[in-house]
């Protein structure tokens, strides 16, 4: 009897050790993955993904040889540790004439840099000279005097002058509108010629250098800029005059032509629709004091109705007694 009950003891715990066995078997899983993953990672930063080859792509004014040495790249060097904003600021900041950087890591042993030319894109004044801008706003070069193909900017005021740095205003809100104003003019054919910020609660914009913009403060200057490109292209290649913004989402022009300064009455003034397909929808709240800055046009937000005090609107839709036409962002109905 007794070595019946020694043999179910030991049976008992041999039991026992497989089922702790078998609830550890996880863990063990676990461990080996993680060992596994581990050795794998230091393979990667030491051994393997070490670059044997770097090309460098874009029609740039610098070598190759020049580009990879400014990057800080080397070969041998391994493409897993490798910081590649680092290596793309390197460039940017000592290569003024390149605009963009993109670094591509191609496994497991390539390494792409992507680069791209800057373009010049605005005359910024600064006192009696110019500074020369590139899209993107970095600073490309000094001039006497500004490029006629180029968009001058007046009233920036620029807080530094430094070659291959970006374009800031000692003014940081009108940083803000200068970038705002240039980011529509890349996405958009437009013929707009210069910027005048002098004063940032009166924007004006030269189209053509035959109509002037006004489209006062800052607020919605994408949408403002969407609206008088429709009225501009809507005008005709022979008029100059101004065209002014009214309330917030209305536009009046006001003719220097020659044959319409000599029309007598407000009756013959052209009137030219804008299409409702055509009209831009605003990207902010509006609100009646952002638009009435001291002048004689007030916005009313119930009716969308212009209100003139010291002259009477015409059925045709011009001002009689200052040459005025008018444009609202719907058709008109006779």
């Amino acid at each position: 009897m007794r070595d019946v009950v020694k043999t179910n003891v030991k049976r008992n715990q041999n039991s026992k050790r497989a089922r702790r066995r078998r609830r550890n078997v996880p863990l063990y899983c676990f461990l080996v993955i993680i060992l596994v993953l581990g050795i794998g990672i230091l393979l990667s930063v030491t051994l393997f993904f070490n670059i044997n080859k770097i090309d460098v792509k874009g029609d740039v004014d610098y070598s190759s040889e020049e580009i990879i040495r400014i990057s800080g790249i080397g070969n041998g060097d391994n493409m897993v540790r490798l910081d590649s904003k680092k290596a793309a600021d390197n460039i940017l900041n000592s290569m003024i004439y390149i605009e963009d950087v993109n670094i591509d890591k191609k496994y497991p042993d390539t390494l792409e840099i992507n680069v791209t030319r800057c373009v010049a894109a605005a005359n910024i004044q600064l006192g009696d000279k110019y500074i020369i801008v590139s899209q993107k706003g970095k600073i490309l070069e000094k001039a006497d005097s500004n490029q006629s193909d180029l968009i001058t900017v007046t009233g920036f005021e620029p807080s530094s002058e430094i070659l291959g740095t970006y374009i800031e205003s000692s003014d940081e809100q009108k940083t803000e509108i200068y970038f705002e104003i240039f980011n529509y003019i890349a996405e958009n054919d437009n013929k707009i010629v210069s910027i005048d910020m002098t004063d940032k609660y009166d924007i004006k914009v030269n189209y053509d250098n035959r109509i002037n913009f006004e489209l006062g403060n800052s607020n919605d200057v994408t949408y403002k800029l969407k609206l008088a490109e429709t009225v501009f292209n809507d005008l005709g290649d022979d008029k100059k005059g101004t065209m002014e913004m009214i309330g917030s989402n209305q536009i009046s022009f006001r003719s220097d032509t020659a044959s319409d300064k000599n029309t007598s009455s407000g009756n013959s003034m052209t009137k030219i629709p804008i299409e409702d397909e055509s009209t831009p929808e605003s990207t902010e709240e509006s609100s009646q004091d952002d638009y009435e800055d001291g002048n004689e046009n007030s916005y009313n937000d119930e009716n969308n109705d212009i209100y003139q005090e010291d002259y009477e609107y015409e059925e045709n839709g011009g001002y009689a007694d200052n040459n005025e036409d008018y444009y609202p962002p719907e058709d008109y109905v006779e």
